[in-house]
C-alpha cells in the first residue's frame, strides 16, 4: 500500500478542518448571534446567571460522560471495518447512554440542593435540571460526531449543524421575545435542538451499530476514558473558575461583562482548534506507521500556529470595534481581555500537536496530573488577584496557566517519544505576531479616528502576512501556494 506524500496529508488535514471548521463556525455563531439578543433582554447580572447555569451543566456533564468519545477516537483504528468495529462502537454508546441516565437522574433528585449551593434558593431548580438534560443529550451526540469524522462524513457533518444552528436560533429567539420566557429561554431551547440533533445523528449513525457489545473494550474504553475525564473537567474547571470568583468577590454584572469577552477570545477554539483537532486526533493515528510521520507533525504544528496567531492577532486589536457592533455599551469593555483569552486557548490547543509520546504511548494518565496541577495553579492566581485587579486577573490568570502547562506537556511528552519542531521558524512568527499586536493594542487604547485606526491596524495584519511569506514560508511551500491558487 502507496504512501501519502506530506504534502497530500496537509492537503486532506486542511481540506476536512476547513468542512468541519464551517460546522464548528456555524456552532459558535449561535452564541454570536444571539449576543446582541441577549444583552438586548438581559441586564449583565441576568446573563451571569445564565454563565453559572452553563457552567453548572458543562461540569457535571464532564463526569458523567466517562470520557467515552476520546476513548473510541483512540480505539477505532485498531479494529477493521466490519463487525468487530461496530461492537467497540456500540460499546461506547451504551456507555455514554448509562452516564446519561446517571445524569439525569441526579438532576431529578437533587436540583434544589444544586439550586441552594450555587444561587443561594431554590429558585433555579427546574433550571439546573433541564440544564442537566441538554448537556447528557450533549454528550451523546459528540459520540454520534465522532463516528460521522472517522468515517470522514463531513458533509453530514455540516448540513447537521446548519439544521442545529437554525432550530436553535429559532427556538430561542421564539422563547426571549413571543413567549418572555426570560432567562428560560435559552436553557429550554437548546434542550429541545440537542434532543432533536440526537434523533438526526442516530438516524445517521445507526449502521455503525450493533446490539452486541465487546468486554474487551469495555475495560480499554473506561481505563482510557477515566483519565480523559478527570483532565477534561479539570480543564473546564480551570477555563471557568475565575467566573465563579468573579460572582464571589466582584459581581454578577461582570460576570456577565468577562463572559462575554471570554466568549469571543475562546472563539478560536470553535474556528480553529476544535475543527482541527476533529480530524487530527483520527489522522496521527492512521499515518503513525508512515515513514515520513515525523516530518508531517513537524510541519502541521508551524501551520497550526501560523494560523491560529493570524486568527488571535486579528480578532484581538478588532476586538473593540467587534464588541462595539455586536453587544450593548454595558459590555464594551469586555475587549480587554480578548487577547489573552484567544492567545491562552492557542497554547492549549498546541499542546495537542506536542503530546504525541504521551498518546502513542496510552499514557493519558500525565495529561490527568498536569491539569489537576494547572487547575490548582489558575484557583491559587485567581483568588489572589482577582480581588486586587478585578476580572482582568482572569484573563492574565488562564494565559500564564497554560503556557506552564504547554512547557510540561512539551517536556514529558519527549521524554516519551522526540518532538521535533521548526524552532526557527516558529520563533520568527511569534515575535512577529507579538510585535503586531502590541501596536494593534496601542492604537485601541489611543484617540485616533475610527476610520483610519481601522485601516492602520488592516495595514498591520497584511505587513504581517506579507513578513512570514517573505521571511518564514519556503521556496517549496511558495511553489505549492502558487499552485492551489493558479489551479
Amino acid at each position: 500500500m502507496s504512501q501519502k506524500s506530506i504534502y497530500n496529508k496537509i492537503k486532506e488535514v486542511a481540506n476536512h478542518s476547513v468542512i468541519y471548521g464551517f460546522g464548528s463556525v456555524m456552532q459558535v455563531a449561535l452564541g454570536f448571534i444571539l449576543i446582541p439578543l441577549y444583552t438586548h433582554y438581559m441586564e449583565p447580572d441576568v446573563y451571569g446567571i445564565l454563565t453559572i447555569l452553563t457552567i453548572c451543566g458543562t461540569s457535571v456533564a464532564l463526569v458523567f460522560w466517562l470520557g467515552i468519545p476520546a476513548s473510541l477516537s483512540r480505539s477505532y483504528f485498531d479494529y477493521a471495518e466490519g463487525n468487530e468495529r461496530k461492537r467497540v462502537v456500540s460499546t461506547s454508546l451504551y456507555l455514554c447512554l448509562v452516564g446519561a441516565c446517571a445524569q439525569i437522574t441526579l438532576g431529578f433528585v437533587l436540583k434544589e440542593e444544586l439550586s441552594l449551593a450555587i444561587f443561594h434558593t431554590d429558585a433555579y431548580s427546574i433550571h439546573i435540571f433541564i440544564i442537566l438534560i441538554s448537556s447528557a443529550f450533549g454528550f451523546l451526540n459528540e459520540l454520534l460526531f465522532v463516528i460521522l469524522r472517522f468515517e470522514k462524513k463531513s458533509k453530514q457533518v455540516v448540513l447537521v449543524n446548519f439544521l442545529y444552528l437554525t432550530t436553535s436560533i429559532t427556538l430561542i429567539a421564539s422563547l426571549l421575545i413571543i413567549f418572555q420566557f426570560g432567562i428560560m429561554a435559552p436553557i429550554v431551547g437548546l434542550s429541545i435542538s440537542q434532543a432533536l440533533l440526537f434523533c438526526v445523528l442516530f438516524n445517521l449513525t445507526k449502521k455503525s451499530f450493533c446490539l452486541d457489545f465487546s468486554k474487551h473494550e469495555l475495560i480499554i474504553q473506561i481505563r482510557f476514558g477515566v483519565p480523559v475525564l478527570i483532565t477534561g473537567l479539570s480543564f473546564y474547571l480551570l477555563t471557568t473558575i475565575d467566573r465563579m470568583l468573579i460572582n464571589k468577590f466582584l459581581s454578577l454584572d461582570d460576570v456577565g461583562v468577562y463572559s462575554i469577552g471570554f466568549l469571543l477570545g475562546s472563539s478560536i477554539n470553535i474556528f480553529l482548534i476544535m475543527p482541527f483537532n476533529q480530524i487530527w486526533s483520527a489522522m496521527r493515528m492512521e499515518y503513525l506507521k508512515d515513514d515520513n510521520a515525523q516530518e508531517f507533525y513537524k510541519l502541521i504544528t508551524t501551520y497550526f500556529f501560523m494560523t491560529g496567531l493570524l486568527i488571535t492577532v486579528s480578532s484581538s486589536i478588532f476586538a473593540k470595534e467587534i464588541i462595539m457592533l455586536i453587544s450593548s455599551p454595558d459590555y464594551l469593555s469586555a475587549y480587554k481581555i480578548v487577547p489573552m483569552v484567544m492567545f491562552a486557548f492557542l497554547i492549549k490547543g498546541g499542546m495537542g500537536l506536542i503530546d504525541n509520546g504521551i498518546y502513542f504511548s496510552r499514557k493519558v494518565v500525565y495529561h490527568t496530573y498536569i491539569f489537576i496541577g494547572l487547575l490548582f495553579i489558575n484557583l491559587t492566581l485567581n483568588y489572589t488577584l482577582i480581588p486586587i485587579f478585578g476580572y482582568v486577573a482572569g484573563a492574565y490568570s488562564i494565559l500564564l496557566t497554560f503556557v506552564i502547562g504547554f512547557i510540561l506537556v512539551y517536556y514529558i511528552s519527549n521524554k516519551l517519544l522526540k518532538i521535533k519542531l521548526e524552532s526557527e521558524r516558529l520563533f520568527k512568527v511569534f515575535i512577529s505576531s507579538g510585535f503586531v499586536l502590541m501596536l494593534g493594542l496601542l492604537l485601541t487604547e489611543s484617540d485616533i479616528n475610527l476610520i483610519i485606526g481601522l485601516s492602520l491596524k488592516l495595514l498591520m495584519i497584511i505587513s504581517l502576512v506579507c513578513f512570514w511569506y517573505l521571511f518564514v514560508v519556503s521556496k517549496i511551500e511558495k511553489e505549492k501556494l502558487l499552485s492551489f491558487v493558479t489551479q
